[in-house]
Formats: structure tokens, sequence, C-alpha cells
């Protein structure tokens, strides 16, 4: 299921075979929420060369129906997407004040962000709702608490997220026919004993891989390393890891470099909704007039289909005249550059080279 194959200090290669082909590890995922993100469609993951999405199963459940999906195939044929997805649980729409209405013991009351009606998610309910959908990897139901929220509060979320996992652990057992892969999720907020002792008990349950939540919320950074190293120190080498919520290139590196193989965010897309373009030499304001008549292509040495195809000029014109084409433009050439990072990054990995590139890429934030 998961192979380390090459290895530069605790930073690692390897390969995570999932139903729908073999990922490359590290790896980056871009959010796909509802089976597409912002202004690009599969056709366009395929061509920025991304291996693997992840969509939000309790949204989908919610919007399209997992019902429905099931029907017409599974969100791969769904979607006209045939490598990796991740679904997420909906852990993070407690996060939503939108959406929860309260935790319980038992599982998660939401309320539709459209209708306002009522929706009672149990861990079994969101392991049934995942293996509708179909994804290669189902997370478990976890209680994630809010940002700067109490040590109680903490505490309380790492019990029911270890109840929780147990339950989703059990039942997914009994219901997996799709050769779909279940990741457990730790939490346990900045607090060192409470994050290690949540890494030792999802750790415990046997899950085929396991992932930070409750992370990349606002936290000063180095706190957020600083869980992350605890966390790691208390879970099997062997099993992949993933790093929920990261995408900034410097914050990937430095989690890389500690043995991290996933991550998500959806930066690169917002980032280029917002004209900022992401390269080797830092970020570019396409829509400042610097660019106005710069004939040269946003970065020399990507092939992404706006570098091949349009100078800065070009994609500056589209941006300032807010051409829903410009929208594409720029989310196809962030999603490159994230498939080109990771591949530096795997191959400065083999190469025992991670520390060069970490310095080299330094300007990248």
């Amino acid at each position: 299921m998961f192979r380390i194959e090459s290895e530069d200090g605790n930073a690692r290669t390897g390969k995570l075979k999932l139903a729908h082909g073999t990922i490359k590890t590290p790896f980056f995922m871009p959010v796909a929420t509802k089976a597409v993100a912002k202004f690009i469609d599969s056709g366009d993951f395929k061509q920025s060369k991304t291996q693997c999405i992840i969509s939000n199963s309790l949204i989908l459940h919610l919007t399209a129906g997992s019902d429905a999906i099931k029907k017409l195939g599974g969100i791969h044929k769904f979607m006209n997407w045939g490598k990796g997805i991740f679904t997420d649980s909906g852990g993070f729409q407690m996060y939503s004040e939108q959406m929860l209405i309260e935790t319980k013991a038992h599982g998660v009351l939401f309320k539709h962000p459209k209708n306002g009606k009522k929706f009672f998610c149990s861990p079994e309910g969101s392991m049934d709702i995942q293996q509708k959908i179909g994804s290669d990897v189902a997370m478990c139901l976890d209680d994630m608490p809010k940002f700067g929220a109490k040590k109680e509060r903490i505490l309380d979320s790492m019990k029911k997220t270890y109840e929780w996992a147990k339950r989703c652990k059990a039942h997914h057992e009994k219901i997996n026919r799709k050769k779909q892969l279940l990741f457990g999720i730790c939490q346990g907020g900045l607090y060192p004993e409470l994050r290690k002792k949540s890494a030792e008990m999802i750790s415990s349950i046997g899950f085929d891989g396991l992932a930070f939540g409750g992370l990349a919320l606002g936290e000063p950074i180095s706190k957020m390393f600083s869980a992350v190293k605890v966390g790691m120190g208390s879970m099997p080498k062997e099993k992949p890891k993933y790093l929920m919520g990261v995408g900034f290139p410097s914050q990937i590196i430095e989690a890389v470099s500690m043995g991290v193989d996933c991550f998500d965010s959806t930066y690169p897309t917002m980032t280029a909704r917002h004209n900022y373009l992401l390269t080797m030499n830092g970020v570019v304001e396409i829509d400042k007039n610097r660019y106005a008549e710069d004939g040269n292509p946003v970065e020399k040495e990507c092939d992404c289909y706006i570098c091949r195809n349009f100078s800065r000029a070009y994609i500056h014109h589209v941006s300032k005249t807010k051409e829903p084409a410009g929208y594409r433009l720029r989310t196809l050439h962030n999603l490159m550059f994230m498939a080109r990072l990771m591949e530096r990054i795997r191959t400065a990995i083999k190469e025992n080279e991670l520390n060069k590139l970490k310095k080299e890429l330094i300007k990248i934030k």
C-alpha cells in the first residue's frame, strides 16, 4: 500500500498505491470540495500534472447526493477523473458557524448551509457516505475544535476523535468493497502532551495512514511545527503522514524534512484568484502595471499551458480586465507550479540535497 523508496534525514520519497493508480510521495492535493475547483475542471487537473485531489464528502452528500454519485458510478466517473481522490469527512465544517450546530458524544449535528435543514453525521454515517462516493482514501470523522480553544475543549475533542476513530475503523471494515483506504486524524491542539497522546491513540487503531488535524488555522508557524514534531515521534514510520491544510511552499518543504508525505490546501487556487502567480523565484503580482508590456512568459522554466502560450503582458491584461479566462489561466499555472515543486522536492530527497533546495527556495513564502 505504501512503500518508502529513498530517505534524506527524516524526509522520504515513496509510493502510495490507491485503487486509481499509484501516487509518488511526497505529494500535494488541490482542493476540489464539490468534485470541482473554481474556474477549472478535471481536464485542467490532468494538464497541470496533478496526481491526486481532495473533495469534501459532507458537502457532496448535501449537494450532489452520495446516493446519486454512487448510482452514477462513483466520484471518479462523476467528475471524469481517473487518478487519486481523498475525501474529507466534514470535520472541517465544525469550524463553520454557518453549518455547525453542536458536537455530541456520538456524532455531529449540522445544518445545511443553503436551506438550514438539520443533518446528523455519525462516524458510521460518514463512512457510509464516503464509501458510496467511492474515493480512494476516506478520512475519519474527527472533532475539530476552534483555534484558541481552551485546554479542556482540546482534551474533549481528542477523546471524541479517538472514540469516533475506533467506530470509523470498525464500520469501514464491514462495508469496504472498493479497496478504499482509511486515514485516522490526530488532534491535541498545540499542547505537546495532548498531541503526543492523540498520536499514540490514533496510531494504535491500525489505520492505512495518519493525519494531523487542527493545525494550519492561524497559530504561529513554529508552534505548528512543534506539534507536528511531537506527533511524528509517536507515529509508526512505515505509515504515510498527512499534514492537512498546509500549502505554503516553505512550510511544505519544512514539513517534508520532518517526514510528512501528503498535503492539501486552497493556497495555489485562492492566490491565483487574487492575481498572484507562484514561481521558483517568488510570487509575481501579475496585475501590477510593470507587467503591462512584458513579453516574457510568467516563468521561463515552466512548461505549463500559459507559460508556453502567453506573455506576462497578456496575463496582466486578462487579469486587469477581470476576464473569466484569466482566472482559469492563473489557476492552471499555480497548480503546475505545485506539481513542479513536489517533483523538485522528491528529486532533492533522492539526491540527498533537500537542505540545499530549502535554501534555494527560501524566497518562496
